[in-house]
């Protein structure tokens, strides 16, 4: 089968978790017999150092810079979508897939998705681990929210009004046909039927998977009985890391001797970075604390193998983060929230333990626990371990993305 996967970024140019997962799926198929070409944005184009075969990074998105949008890049949007829709036609008119994967669109531009409707019509399938369908274009989002000073609020404001009428006019992209969705999560799906109104009957949860073997490691060793504690992502205020340095002031308030170790690994704002430096040096926990560099994924089982706990303290409803299965099948007890598409993967008392999102007592009481009791936290790993392994395997991912396929190739018979 002939398949076109578009996406909003592709390795080695990668912004998280699902970059990978993208380039992971592409390849299964690749080994599964099918020609795949993918279609991804121009972003760090100059970054890709060797030759490709059938991907293409010429997309242009809707802000080059992903982390601040440059006004900008509202002058010259239509002209890049002119151009997307251009290079679209040209690559499925000399492809001519049977199916396109649309799978990665933050930050891709609504018009993409829709030409390719027009290109392929009841032959798009999207994978969604994002609420995108509801969310503003970032052009719209941009000139719709507060200005970074006083000064500029009020040109802001006017200058927004004026091209939000005349000149953005962005069409919702919940008017999109969506065929079929692929949910990562039960979570997603649900919100998408109540928010995007996406037909239920138009949807299939799909989640996600690992490479489980891959993420096998053996425990390194605990020195002195040290609670070995883990933070692997983004630094920024939704993913709720000043909530983990808030447990860790409450347990050092009542035990400052307490062996514990936390280590956050990821990037940020540098404002943000700094906050959780001068929190952490403010509760007292600063030896117990240390900021490491990003690492790219290859390299997690190794860090995976020298911690007991994963915190992922979100507040934001993450719709499945990866991370989790990543961390279990490497035997970590993981404590994370019950909000989004998380608690299906985590049980609690069962295979997890799970606290409120934003309640740091809560999970300062979490950590306590699983510190005091070794038996519990080897109970809790080893099921976490045996739920990746009957749900969350990457091949059982991409089996159901084949039947996905097969199902609305044969709908168009």
């Amino acid at each position: 089968m002939r398949i076109l996967v578009i996406s909003n970024y592709y390795p080695p140019i990668e912004l998280g978790g699902w970059e990978q997962l993208t380039s992971n799926v592409v390849t299964r198929l690749i080994d599964r017999g099918h020609q795949i070409e993918v279609l991804t944005s121009n972003y760090q184009v100059r970054e890709v150092n060797e030759a490709e075969s059938g991907i293409y990074r010429c997309l242009h998105l809707e802000s080059y810079d992903p982390v601040n949008y440059h006004p900008q890049s509202t002058l010259y949007f239509r002209r890049q979508e002119a151009k997307n829709r251009s290079i679209l036609t040209g690559i499925v008119q000399d492809f001519d897939p049977k199916i396109i994967f649309i799978n990665g669109m933050w930050n891709l531009p609504y018009t993409v998705a829709r030409h390719a409707e027009e290109l392929r019509p009841g032959g798009v399938v999207y994978y969604m681990a994002s609420y995108w369908p509801t969310e503003p274009d970032a052009h719209t989002a941009y000139w719709t929210s507060e200005a970074d000073s006083k000064i500029k609020l009020i040109p802001k404001q006017v200058i927004g009004s004026i091209l939000r009428r005349s000149w953005i006019k962005s069409t919702p992209r919940n008017r999109l046909e969506f065929r079929l969705v692929l949910c990562v999560s039960k979570f997603v799906q649900d919100y998408l039927v109540r928010e995007a109104g996406v037909p239920r009957e138009r949807t299939r949860v799909v989640h996600n998977g690992i490479e489980i073997d891959w993420f096998t490691v053996a425990r390194g060793a605990n020195p002195a009985g040290e609670l070995r504690l883990l933070y692997a992502g983004r630094l920024s205020p939704d993913k709720g890391v000043h909530t983990i340095l808030e447990a860790l002031g409450l347990l050092h308030k009542a035990n400052p001797e307490a062996a514990i170790r936390l280590s956050l690994y990821g990037g940020g704002t540098l404002e943000y970075e700094t906050s959780l430096r001068e929190q952490a040096r403010a509760l007292g926990i600063e030896k117990w604390v240390e900021i490491k560099d990003f690492v790219p994924r290859q390299q997690m089982p190794a860090v995976f193998a020298q911690h007991d706990v994963l915190l992922f303290p979100s507040i934001w409803p993450e719709p499945l983060a990866r991370i989790l299965q990543e961390a279990v099948a490497c035997e970590l007890v993981v404590i994370g929230p019950s909000t989004g598409g998380t608690c299906e993967i985590l049980l609690d008392g069962e295979n997890s333990l799970v606290f409120k999102a934003g309640d740091s007592a809560m999970l300062a009481e979490k950590i306590k626990l699983i510190s005091g009791d070794f038996d519990l936290r080897k109970k809790l790993a080893k099921a976490a371990r045996k739920t990746v392994e009957e749900r969350f395997s990457l091949d059982r991912m991409v089996s159901e993305v084949e039947q996905s396929f097969n199902q609305i190739l044969s709908q168009g018979e």
